[in-house]
Formats: structure tokens, sequence, C-alpha cells
């Protein structure tokens, strides 16, 4: 399956102003007299139209830039448009939907591919994630300022993973790797990981545990902790006896001596009325009092005077047994005193006692500590090895899956391989230029004009083992700007043109960008050769603006 695209179509919706280019579904080269007339910005809008991130000058960053791609895929006819970071899609002319952002657009492109690339991110739990766009498109495609570094660098925005799982992605592609393989391998990682800390965990452990365990050996000849451990049991229990009792005896003698603040007060205030000196009543002949009992008449002098009389006895008894009440309260109290004094003469013998062993006490709660410290410890040793256990068992079945998919990869690889290393000496590269074993998406390190060649030798050697390996996978155009990169002389750069527009060992299309290699096109024969004549820095015209008004209308109102 294979994707051919047909035409490219860039439109500053500001100035209205656009440019549309066509290609044919073979071998297209897009070339002008001169520098700077929109060669590489169209390269560049192939695939940001579907959905990469791209290296724009500055001049196509500042203008209001609606693109749009025609392409055939499985029989079917698309058009896919992009303004900013939203895009619509039609298929054989009919609106299909609107996507807000490139991850909505990544799944109906996925959909739409029949391919899926899943990578692990940089992100601390390393998150498996779905790739963007520009994942389905970097093994074929070289950007003229950033393709040809060593690392390729062609898009945007793609340090969400490293090289390693960048070069990964290429195996998805062949056919070798799939989301199965990312899963088994961040498990496979994850325990490994995990056995490791593990590992360092029980080597901390044993060392404290033979260090704990070195102090408790000359801990324990130093008591008998059994019989320790009883005489402490029975102690504790005896002084918690003490203190209840001495509690009580406490409360006891403050009940008491309240009584008998009490006591005194009244007996004070008594004392203080019985001394007072009762006044003279005024004398009254006229007034006379009959006793109910008697029947006798007396004056009324003579009845307050008898009242008075009944009274102060009456004080007098009741002085008597204030004072009465007091010295028996006293007695009380010195018992209470007397009780509270020697039971906290017994706690202190006991404290006294208890200090005399508090040595082997302090050893005792050292060993009890240690003894649980060493429980404790080992019980996480022993859990630690269990875990280690069921970790490299898990390992041992993902190694194994594991293994089936290196074999499938070192199968594809070897492929690759072998068409690179035809495809070094058909462009005149040394085979020393790369390392024995690479891999598609391996770092180039190859010295001066070598370089760029290396990198054509690799995406050729890339699309033939694609074919080879995973002939039912979706495949995109071979797109190419500027080989004429680290002063290529004639004969190299003629020799570059002329493989990339006669390749025949697949049906990828190919579209080469590049100010040389027209008379090269011309003679071959079967190149569609775009020339642009537009002025220098201007790529648009007002003039196709209006020749294709109506289709940029319409999809405009789609956004």
């Amino acid at each position: 399956m294979k994707l051919i695209v047909s035409a490219i179509t860039l439109v500053d919706l500001t100035n209205k102003e656009a440019k549309r280019i066509h290609f044919q579904s073979g071998k297209n080269l897009l070339t002008s007299d001169h520098n700077h007339l929109g060669k590489s910005v169209i390269m560049k809008s192939i695939f940001y139209t579907l959905g990469a991130e791209v290296f724009f000058p500055t001049p196509i960053k500042r203008i209001n830039l609606l693109t749009f791609i025609d392409f055939s895929l499985d029989l079917h006819h698309y058009r896919v448009a992009r303004l900013k970071n939203t895009y619509v899609l039609y298929c054989d002319s009919t609106f299909v939907g609107y996507y807000a952002s490139a991850a909505a657009f990544e799944e109906k492109l996925s959909e739409l591919f029949k391919l899926e690339i899943n990578l692990v991110g940089k992100d601390e739990d390393g998150t498996i994630v779905r790739c963007p766009p520009a994942y389905y498109y970097m093994p074929y495609y070289v950007d003229q300022e950033n393709g040809w570094a060593a690392n390729s660098y062609s898009f945007d925005r793609m340090g969400q993973f490293d090289l390693g799982q960048r070069k990964n992605s290429y195996f998805f592609h062949l056919g070798a790797l799939d989301r199965s393989y990312v899963e088994i391998a961040k498990r496979h990682k994850a325990n490994s990981k995990q056995m490791s800390l593990l590992t360092k965990e029980i080597d901390k452990y044993r060392t404290v545990v033979d260090t704990l365990q070195a102090g408790l050996g000359e801990t324990q000849m130093s008591f008998d902790s059994e019989s320790l451990e009883k005489a402490i049991a029975s102690r504790q229990i005896e002084i918690r006896r003490l203190l209840s009792e001495i509690a009580k005896v406490r409360t006891d003698l403050l009940e008491a001596e309240d009584q008998k603040i009490q006591l005194e007060y009244e007996k004070d205030v008594l004392s203080k009325y019985i001394k007072q000196k009762p006044p003279v009543p005024e004398a009254s002949n006229n007034t006379t009092v009959e006793c109910p009992r008697c029947g006798m008449v007396f004056a009324q002098a003579m009845t307050q005077q008898l009242e008075k009389i009944y009274l102060l006895e009456s004080l007098h008894d009741d002085y008597t047994n204030l004072s009465e009440k007091l010295v028996l309260l006293e007695r009380r109290i010195s018992k209470y005193r007397s009780k509270f004094a020697a039971k906290q003469k017994t706690l202190a013998d006991f404290e006294n006692s208890l200090q005399s062993d508090r040595e082997a006490y302090n050893a005792y709660l050292k060993s009890k500590a240690t003894k649980q410290l060493l429980r404790e410890y080992r019980d996480q040793i022993a859990a630690d090895i269990a875990e280690i256990e069921r970790l490299r068992s898990d390992n041992s079945g993902y190694n194994k899956q594991l293994a089936a998919y290196d074999k499938g990869r070192a199968v594809v690889n070897a492929t690759y391989l072998g068409k690179l290393g035809t495809l070094f000496t058909g462009l005149d590269i040394p085979s020393d230029q790369i390392a024995d074993y690479s891999e598609p998406g391996s770092a180039l390190i190859a010295s001066g004009a070598y370089g760029p060649r290396c990198k054509i030798a690799q995406i050729l050697a890339f699309v033939e083992t694609q074919r080879a390996s995973a002939p039912n996978l979706i495949t995109f155009p071979i797109v190419i700007d500027s080989p004429n990169v680290l002063e290529q002389d004639n004969e190299h750069l003629d020799s570059v043109i002329r493989t990339l527009l006669t390749w025949d060992k697949t049906d990828n299309q190919v579209i080469v960008a590049s100010i040389q290699g027209k008379e090269t096109a011309a003679e071959l024969g079967n190149v569609n050769i775009i020339s642009l004549s537009n002025p220098k820095n201007h790529l648009l015209s007002s003039t196709e603006y209006a020749t294709y008004e109506a289709e940029i209308s319409e999809i405009f109102t789609r956004f």
C-alpha cells in the first residue's frame, strides 16, 4: 500500500495569494534557475500538511498559511487541509471531518494508514504513547537545513523521545516491532531496575542485621532475659498498685483537710459571736408575757433576758461539738499523712531498687528493640527475595518474547545491511564510512561529502527493506531536499540525482528538489520536471489564488 501525492497547494489567506504544484506518481524534480524561489517551502509543506512539524523560514511563519494536499491511497483519493494546528479531511471529494489538534488527526491517520507506532516517552514513568504523525514520514524525508546532520532532525518537535526510541520507530515500518514489543520491553526494563534496587536494599539490610546481631550477642551475656522480664512485669504491677493507693490516700487527705478548714471557720465565727456583749433592752413595764406551761405572767424585759440565756447556752454547746469534731479530724488527717508518707517511701524504695538494676534494665530494652528490628529486617529481606524471584520469573517469560522480536529485527537488519552495501558501491562510498553493524535510523558519522550520499543510501536501503520485509504496510513518497550539500562535486551530485530519478527497486514516488539536475532529468525522459520561475522570495501569486478561489473558500468554511 503506497501513498502517492498528486498536488500540494499553499495559500496566504490574508493577502489572497496561492501556489499549486502538481506531481506525477513516479519521479519528480523540483528545480529553478536561482535560489530563494520557494523549493524548500514546497518540500516542507508536503508532510507539514499531513501533520508533521517542520522548520519553516520566518517569512512563511508570519503569513496566515493554509495548505492542502491531494493524494491517493488504497484506491481512494484524499484531500487534507491544514490551518495552523487544525485539519480537515476529504475522501473521494466528500467531507469526512474536522480535527482540532494534531493528536486527534493522528488517530484518524493511524486508522487511514493502518499503522500505529508506539514508543516510550522520556517522563519518569516511561509512559507508552502513540507517536505524532512525523514518525510516519521520518524515514522518507530529508530536510534541507537539518536533515543532512549526523542524527536526522528533518522534523521539528521530536524531542519527546530519545534517539534509541526514534530508531525503534523505523522497525515498526519494517514489521519487526509493534505495540506489544514496547510494552514487554518496558516491563522487562522496569523489572530489571526494580530487581537492582531490591538487591541493593537486601545488601544494606544484611549489613545492618550483622551489626545488630553482633551487638545483641554481647548484650545478652549480661543478664538472664527471662528472669528479668518476670521481675520487670511483677514490679510494674506493684508500682501500678502503689500509685493507685497513693492517689486514694491523697484524695482522702485533701477531703479531710477541706473539712478541717470548714470546721475551723465555723468555730471561729461562733467564738466571735459568744464574746459579743448583748445590747441592753429598753425597760417596758407595760408589756407582760404569759408562760404557756405554768401560766405565770412575766414582764417583757424578763422574757428577753431568758431568750438570751437560752441562746448563749446553745452557742456554747455548738462550740464544744465543733471542738470535739476538730480533734477527731486532726487525728484522721495525721493518720492519712502517715499512710501517704509510708506509700511514698515504699514507691521510693522501688525506684531506688530499680535504679540499682538500671544498666540491666536498659540492656534489656535495647535487646528487646534490637530483636524487633532484626525480625523486621529479616522479614523485609525475605519479602525482597521473594519479589526478586517473582520479577525474575516474569522477566524469563519476557526474555523469550523479546528474543523472538530481536531475531525478527536481526533478520530485517541483515536484509537492510545487504542492500546498504550495494548502494554504497553504486554511490562510490567506501564501506568503512558506516560502522559494521548499522541499523535504519542510525547516526551517520561519515567524512566530508560522503555524508549526504550515505544518507541517500540509508533511505533507499530502508525502502527496499520495507518492500521485502513488510510489503503490505503503507509506504510514503521519498522526499529529498537539496542533495547538493557539503560540496558534492558535479560527478557525484549527478550520480546521486541519477540514482534517485532512476530508482526502480521499489515503486515509491520520488520527489527531489535541487537547483542542479535539470539536464539529467530531461535526459532520462520519464521525470516530471517542475521549474519555478516566480520572483525571489515570492512563491505565491494572486493569479493562482483566483484560479483556485472556489476550492479555497469551500475548504476554509470547514475550519
